[in-house]
């Protein structure tokens, strides 16, 4: 059992040896330093700019008519012979 455990804690250290980190903040590539970074927006603006809210259907309708529906349905399995 604890040969086990040794083995997988050896096994999870490489995995983590393997992993790149980030650089320190503060430092960028030199392509980077002079790239041209879209203007970021404030919340505000984007606010503002959110499309319109879709518009309201009363689904008054077609509940109704779903309803009509089932009512036959059932009306019709009441009147089904039971067997």
């Amino acid at each position: 059992m604890h040969l086990r455990l040794a083995i997988l804690a050896c096994g999870l250290l490489a995995f983590a040896g393997c992993a790149q980190f980030p650089a320190p903040k503060g430092t960028r590539a030199a392509d980077l330093q002079s790239a041209a970074f879209p203007k970021l927006l404030s919340f505000d603006a984007l606010d503002q700019a959110k499309p319109p809210a879709p518009p309201v259907v009363d689904p008054a309708d077609e509940l109704a008519a779903r309803a009509a529906a089932l009512r036959a349905r059932a009306a019709n399995l009441r009147n089904q012979p039971a067997g």
